[in-house]
């Protein structure tokens, strides 16, 4: 009988389940849809305003899939899930993309109605609302530059407490200098910080008031103090180059107020362009609380683009330690990340980002602060953004065991722990944060990084812990790091690696670096296990063509274990006062057996994808940062540092090509029309290069003829090429041996 009623029981808990289980369906289409329709597939609602409304109105049991039809939603704000709306232990939210189709979450206000400004300079303007405020601006899906100038090197300029003395009488005649940025690169950080005013002293001499608190941050980090300017940026006598744009909110040239100026490319017509200014600073937030975290979200198939963040242009400025981490000893604030991500979570559980696309973005991709555990982010693609693609846990108050960021939180909700990071591709992160990362993360717990790509990067590839010395130990361990394909990084900032470690572990639970690929690491290590590193076990990966050491372990680390180098040099670094720190030594490529291990390694590592750069699945490209491509041979990337060479596009430039025969530079873009384009190369070549440089597109070989340049002197060339509808093949190679400098920037294609 006993069983009988257990059975009964039990019949009648998953008939109830079975009632109370059932899927809400809910279709979007901004194209077709009304809001006042029910929402089903042939009567879908139009925006996302009505879907929270639909969302926050649902039965609580019921599971809901939000099916998102083709076409950008243009958000006046973020959607939420929180304790009210969010997903539960009872329920499952999935947003996705109906069928194959590629719905777009925009963040930004579409720009309209162009008028010429100034013929002679080719500069056009459009009115913008006035509540809006933004710090980028995209044509086209390509980042416009704000009015910049690169040279500021060059200035006689001093730096004190107050900001800076110069001789350029110039400087008084910008109309709106209390919206200047100046950007600086100090080692491994590019601080930001605002201009106050600009004044005369006496007859020779411009004083240069910077924005506090902002300033104060800036001079206080130590051996990254802000000191020369890199570059000064937002200032309307500063647009000058095709691509540049600037917001003028004062009015003060003379078209009114909060008017965008911009001067197109030669290709682009700005009555057919789409044009965005990004005005939101996330897209989807899921906010939970410790009590009552928001769980069972997810998001499938989406695309994210067009955010900004505002942060930096205020009177704090972006004071960046590293990681794009402001250090705020002034203002009693600590150290914080960046607010602004596309998506922001919080105490959020089996929260799940599949398949997704972040682009074009203002900040970084996503967020996960406090709480956030069991969560995965697995097949997206991350490529255009101004910091870092997935950033976990923040920073502030970290040495306080009772604050939600705690290297050792009281209350082990707060916990990082059990995500997932798999099979994303990202490229091109930190272009307007250089210190910002692929992957960062502050004290993680048993935590897997696997399969990702991470490439084209100022700084490091991945960036884990925190902390130096302070502490003895965190909890951060028993995390995986393996398979990944990092390339190209360190290619702006110094002192970083493609996979950088930083402050105590776990001693329960080392973490392991293993099986992973490293190649071109630029300013930096492969492995850097810096102050402080605890409990690593570092062991079979492959590093090659990486600028300084292999693996380095800096002092006050202990308790790492490294084997199995694989490498085409012998240059690993275990510094004293290291303890219990033990480094095998280098297996070169060219020895026995090595060969086998190292094609094992780089085959399984990376994202499981069909291409290697955006660049062959985002089409109609006219931009090819050069830096960026597959080299061979002896051709690498550089930058400023170290060569002085300056007003290079995007991130650095290619040298090294004229060494030796047969060097090549290639990649692959994707057109959705055939014909006649032009492909116009911005290079240099200085004195001592007399070869000939070969361009070849699909097979098809012509000459390149470049003139001599003074050293750092950029020139363009211009050549005719057939392109086919889809991917093309393109490549740059050499048939005889230089010894001058020849530096290749950047190359631009459009339809002739």
């Amino acid at each position: 009988m006993k069983r009988l009623t257990s059975f009964m029981i039990l019949l009648a808990s998953m008939v109830w389940i079975t009632m109370h289980a059932a899927t809400t369906k809910i279709y979007v289409d901004g194209i077709h849809g009304k809001d006042t329709y029910d929402g089903t597939l042939h009567s879908p609602i139009r925006t996302f305003e009505e879907l929270q409304k639909r969302l926050l109105a649902a039965d609580t049991y019921n599971d809901i899939v939000v099916y998102i039809r083709d076409g950008v939603y243009e958000l006046t704000s973020p959607l939420v899930f929180d304790e009210k709306m969010g997903g539960n232990i009872k329920r499952k939210i999935e947003l996705r993309a109906y069928q194959e189709e590629q719905p777009v979450l925009c963040g930004g206000y579409r720009v309209k109605g162009w008028q010429l400004y100034d013929a002679d300079r080719s500069v056009y303007y459009a009115q913008l609302p006035e509540t809006l405020d933004g710090r980028q601006f995209f044509v086209n899906g390509q980042r416009a530059v704000r009015a910049r100038e690169s040279d500021a090197v060059k200035r006689w300029i001093k730096s004190d407490s107050i900001g800076h003395l110069t001789s350029d009488m110039s400087l008084l005649k910008w109309k709106n200098p209390e919206f200047v940025e100046c950007v600086y690169r100090e080692i491994w950080t590019a601080p930001r910080c605002g201009v106050a005013s600009i004044t005369q002293l006496g007859d020779t001499l411009v004083r240069v008031t910077m924005k506090q608190p902002g300033w104060k941050n800036c001079r206080n980090k130590g051996i990254t103090s802000t000191r020369t300017p890199w570059y000064w940026e937002n200032a309307m006598e500063l647009l000058d180059e095709e691509g540049e744009w600037y917001l003028d909110k004062t009015g003060a040239m003379g078209k009114g107020r909060n008017v965008l100026f911009y001067k197109p490319y030669i290709w682009e017509s700005l009555e057919e362009a789409a044009c965005i200014f990004p005005v939101l600073e996330s897209l989807v937030r899921i906010e939970g609380t410790k009590e009552n975290p928001v769980c069972n979200i997810r998001l499938n198939g989406l695309q994210l683009a067009y955010t900004t963040w505002l942060r930096p242009g205020t009177n704090r400025g972006n004071p960046d330690a590293q990681n794009n981490v402001m250090r705020q000893n002034a203002t009693g604030e600590g150290e914080s990340m960046a607010e602004g991500a596309a998506v922001v979570m919080r105490h959020a559980q089996h929260i799940s980002i599949d398949n997704c696309s972040f682009l074009h973005l203002g900040c970084s991709g996503i967020n996960m602060e406090a709480g956030c555990s069991y969560n995965e982010v697995r097949r997206s693609l991350f490529y255009d953004l101004a910091a870092t693609a997935i950033q976990m846990g923040n920073y502030k108050n970290w040495q306080k065991r009772d604050s939600e960021d705690s290297y050792d939180p009281e209350d082990k909700r707060n916990l990082l722990r059990e995500n997932l990071v798999e099979n994303n591709h990202i490229e091109l992160c930190g272009v307007e944060y250089r210190s910002a990362t692929g992957i960062g993360a502050a004290f993680p717990v048993s935590t897997v990084f696997r399969n990702n790509t991470l490439k084209d990067l100022p700084y490091s590839g991945f960036h884990i812990g925190w902390g130096w010395t302070t502490v003895p130990y965190t909890v951060n361990g028993d995390n995986l790091i393996t398979r990944n394909w990092i390339q190209n990084v360190m290619v702006e900032l110094a002192d970083g690696g493609s996979i950088y470690t930083l402050g105590g572990g776990s001693p329960q639970a080392p973490t392991t670096i293993t099986e992973n690929y490293m190649n071109r690491t630029m300013w930096g290590q492969g492995v850097y296990l810096d102050n402080g590193s605890a409990f690593y076990h570092v062991s079979d990966n492959v590093y090659e063509k990486i600028d300084d050491y292999n693996v380095k372990i800096n002092s006050g680390s202990h308790d790492i274990r490294v084997d199995g180098i694989y490498s085409n040099k012998v240059k690993n670094l275990l510094a004293d006062k290291c303890d219990n720190c033990r480094m095998d030594s280098t297996v070169l490529f060219d020895k026995a057996n090595a060969r086998r291990m190292v094609d094992k390694i780089k085959k399984n590592a990376g994202a499981k994808r069909k291409f290697v750069s955006a660049w062959e699945v985002i089409p109609d490209k006219h931009i090819f940062e050069l830096e960026c491509a597959e080299m061979a041979g002896g051709a690498y990337t550089t930058s400023g540092i170290g060569t002085h060479v300056f007003d290079y596009s995007g991130m650095g430039f290619v040298s090294g090509f004229d060494r030796e025969r047969n060097n090549e530079i290639r990649f692959k873009n994707k057109v959705s029309a055939g014909g006649k384009y032009v492909a116009k190369l911005r290079y240099s070549s200085a004195k001592g290069w007399n070869g000939k440089v070969m361009l070849k597109v699909n097979g098809k070989i012509q000459v390149c003829e470049l003139d001599e340049t003074a050293r750092g002197e950029w020139r363009t060339v211009t050549l005719q090429v057939n392109l086919k509808r889809g991917v093309n093949e393109i490549s740059l190679f050499n048939t005889e041996k230089g010894t001058g400098h020849l530096f290749f920037d950047v190359m631009y294609i459009y339809r002739a």
